[in-house]
């Protein structure tokens, strides 16, 4: 296991905060102080812009993140009681909603969570333009906001959990204090700056980047590196044993808050052993209470 921190959060600007550019040359600034990305493109995301058909026993919602209307998919668990059930807010990979999310998170539903599995701006035909993890942290946080309000979930028992971009989405809500969420988790997705610089060189992903990603600020906006002193609660990687390429990400990060558990399979079969894992530790965690 490695213990690792890293920094702020994304929210939690000031209202009259400009929206300068990120300079290479600022010193060191807390991650909730950071500015705004500067988009050198404004598309929609690079996923399907499809509005998918919801699987049967899943309810369609539509939460909102500050201009934006955006959809998600709200499944409740079936329960004898009426006692307020532990929520979790589910980050998709692939930049976008779709009906296999849904049996991704079956095991926490069956374990007794509310999941919203939220699409995100310039996704699935919804309105604004892929940031790739920037302005899409925002709507993080009001996807945990809009469960939290679900009149059968209790706001205290909130997690997160992502599974590749996702799993780096909430991997940045661990840096967010106005997240209200216990623990933050993710299967894979742990990104470096480094990433970004590489991408712009790869014909399969440069159209994912709309910033300059030579800028060390627009990379540390979108990544734990470089931000470990700002988190705010501990996030819990879980990263196949044959995902080595994310593996070799977790190493360079260090700090008391950040875990790494290693499970079986490559970047898309550890989904299911991750996620079981967490689920145990979420349930712990409540249990300790």
């Amino acid at each position: 296991m490695l213990t690792m921190v890293l920094a702020s959060a994304l929210s939690c600007r000031p209202a009259t905060q400009p929206e300068a550019p990120p300079t290479a040359s600022a010193a060191r600034i807390p991650f909730t102080e950071l500015p705004r990305t500067t988009l050198t493109r404004r598309a929609p995301s690079t996923g399907s812009q499809d509005v998918p058909t919801a699987p049967v026993g899943v309810e369609v919602v539509h939460y909102t993140s500050g201009e934006h209307e955006l959809l998600a998919w709200l499944v409740l668990p079936k329960t004898e009681t009426d006692t307020p059930t532990p929520g979790l807010v589910y980050f998709h990979g692939a930049f976008a909603l779709k009906p296999g999310d849904v049996e991704n998170v079956r095991p926490a539903v069956e374990a007794g969570f509310a999941v919203l599995l939220p699409s995100l701006r310039g996704e699935n035909g919804n309105p604004g333009h892929a940031e790739l993890l920037a302005g899409e942290l925002d709507d993080a946080v009001a996807a945990i906001d809009f469960l939290a309000a679900q009149p059968s979930v209790d706001p205290d028992a909130l997690f997160t959990l992502g599974h590749s971009v996702g799993g780096a989405l909430s991997a940045l809500v661990s840096l967010r204090p106005d997240a209200h969420v216990r623990l933050t988790a993710g299967v894979g997705g742990i990104y470096v700056p480094e990433t970004f610089r590489r991408w712009t060189t790869m014909k399969a992903n440069r159209a994912l980047i709309r910033f300059d990603a030579s800028n060390p600020l627009e990379g540390r906006l979108r990544t734990l590196s470089g931000n470990v002193d700002d988190m705010v609660r501990p996030h819990h990687a879980y990263i196949g044993r044959q995902d080595s390429w994310f593996l070799d990400n977790a190493a360079t990060i260090e700090g008391p808050q950040f875990f790494v558990h290693e499970v079986a399979g490559d970047h898309m079969t550890s989904v299911e052993p991750g996620l079981a894992e967490f689920v145990e530790l979420a349930l712990a965690d409540l249990a300790a209470d």
